[in-house]
């Protein structure tokens, strides 16, 4: 006999209250709803489809075995308006199409000759601080960040076209990810959000109205403003590109430029300008949120920010140069940001939405639901992890120990449909968090605490409810740890 179709058990808590747990405090909210309910159970927010949300690993598995025919990605309830021909939204053949022409940005030749550019422009930030300044970490990591957005996807290094960039980017990612546009897309559903915002845009673009980028009565207004303003410099710079045709140029505006579809003509203008728009999206918000976390971890585990800071002197001191690549691969420092996605991923889950009933586990779950492997949770499973944890242990990804499966570890999704921009991530991240280490001591609140700021979310990230401060203490030249270096090969060449 056939099992019916059935969700989870759902909490009692209103849908409004549901939608709110995902904002401030999702932490806290997932693990209420495990004590209460199981490692599986049923949220139901207002203007979408229920979410079945699982930290069960036979259930895991089956959500990253899903066919690209079993799933619906129009369906994502992501509340910024990315464009409605993103790679994120797209199904089947066009999305495998579109993976193609992204991934190679990302693939190990281009990280390779993108490390020593990341490194400059983390000493280029750090050369520019001085005693006493106070950073909020994830808007540091962000503008850091957006330095190398400017760099990989417009082959801008300085210059007032790279500063305009980065001022709409920003101010148009702040508006996109703000509380009220939280707020409003959890009231209607956040994909009847995005594709009214998207229309609005479309609308206004094709009557030439840019607007002035000010905040309006109306407080979708300045986010509208901003991507018309964002994506004319954008539909400029395609222009030029396709212009040239140089098939020399590798930065990702270009590649993306000049891709075709399997008829041979050029990518839609408005799809260019879409893909450009989520890898800005993905590259900064996701390394803020990261970043914010795992410089909260250093800062109370001045025991390890110690090692890294010797694991990266140590490394210059063998090779006799700084090498960015090698730096950025150094296993300890890779351990640490591990452990930090670990116990504090930036993202809580990630989403498939199902066409028809499907078997999930012992559960058939019914067509139009969401399931989304509980990345938070999952994370902290006694049965997976140990007896420790909910210790911050770099150490167990270390040496011959354990080695976790997809289903366990997880922190830029799985499947076919995992981050595209996760090896750049975690290399730009570990150069980061590596020279900060080895040039830069902070103090903040966090100094010994034990316990992590509440949560909440931000643009499908989270990040720490009231920010995280730190406040430079002492700063070291960019030759520390290797100045002996020089002295030492005037040594051999005298000898």
């Amino acid at each position: 006999m056939a099992q019916t179709p059935q969700l989870p058990p759902i909490p009692k808590d209103s849908k409004v209250r549901q939608a709110l747990g995902l904002g401030i405090g999702i932490w806290d909210y997932m693990e209420k709803n495990q004590r209460e309910l199981g490692d599986t159970f049923t949220l139901t927010l207002p203007g979408q489809g229920p979410m079945v949300w699982t930290s069960d690993q036979k259930m895991v598995g089956d959500i990253l075995r899903l066919k690209p025919d079993q799933i619906d990605a129009s369906l994502v309830q992501l509340p910024m308006d990315l464009g409605e021909n993103n790679t994120v939204f797209l199904n089947e053949k066009a999305h495998q199409d579109s993976r193609k022409i992204v991934i190679p940005q990302f693939n190990t030749g281009r990280l390779k000759g993108r490390a020593g550019v990341m490194q400059e422009i983390v000493s280029e930030h750090i050369n520019s601080w001085k005693v006493g300044d106070e950073f909020n970490i994830p808007r540091l990591i962000g503008d850091i960040t957006l330095d190398v957005i400017c760099y990989t996807l417009f082959d801008l290094r300085s210059g007032d076209r790279k500063e305009q960039y980065k001022e709409l980017m920003l101010h148009w990612m702040l508006e996109a990810t703000s509380d009220t546009n939280f707020t409003l897309a959890q009231m209607v559903g956040a994909r009847t959000w995005r594709k009214w915002l998207n229309k609005k845009y479309l609308k206004r673009t094709a009557e030439g109205k840019m607007g002035n980028g000010k905040k309006g009565i109306f407080p979708w207004k300045r986010a509208v403003d901003l991507k018309i303003q964002l994506a004319a410099m954008l539909r400029e710079d395609i222009a030029a590109i396709r212009a040239r045709m140089d098939s020399e140029e590798t930065h990702t505006l270009s590649v993306l430029a000049r891709a075709t579809n399997e008829d041979g003509t050029l990518l839609d203008v408005e799809r260019v300008i879409s893909e450009s728009v989520g890898l800005m999206i993905g590259g900064h918000e996701t390394s803020a949120a990261t970043g914010a976390w795992l410089g909260i971890w250093m800062q109370q585990r001045p025991d390890v920010t110690a090692k890294v800071r010797e694991e990266l002197i140590a490394h210059v001191q063998e090779e006799g140069k700084y090498d960015a690549l090698k730096a950025a691969e150094l296993p300890y420092m890779t351990a640490v940001l591990s452990e930090s996605q670990r116990l504090t991923p930036s993202a809580v889950g990630f989403i498939r939405w199902l066409r028809n009933d499907t078997q999930i586990g012992d559960w058939v779950i019914p067509a139009g639901t969401a399931v989304l492997p509980n990345i938070y949770l999952t994370h902290r499973r006694h049965d997976i992890y140990g007896d420790d944890v909910l210790d911050f242990k770099p150490e167990r990804w270390l040496g011959e120990g354990k080695k976790y499966k997809p289903t366990e570890f997880m922190p830029f999704g799985g499947g076919r449909r995992a981050c595209v921009g996760m090896n750049q991530a975690r290399q730009q991240l570990r150069i980061i968090f590596g020279e900060f280490a080895r040039r830069v001591d902070f103090s903040s609140e966090f100094d010994g605490a034990t316990e992590m700021p509440r949560s909440r979310m931000i643009g499908g990230q989270t990040e720490p409810e009231k920010g995280a401060f730190v406040t430079v203490r002492a700063i070291r030249p960019e030759n520390y740890g290797f100045e002996n270096l020089q002295e030492k090969k005037e040594e051999v060449a005298s000898a």
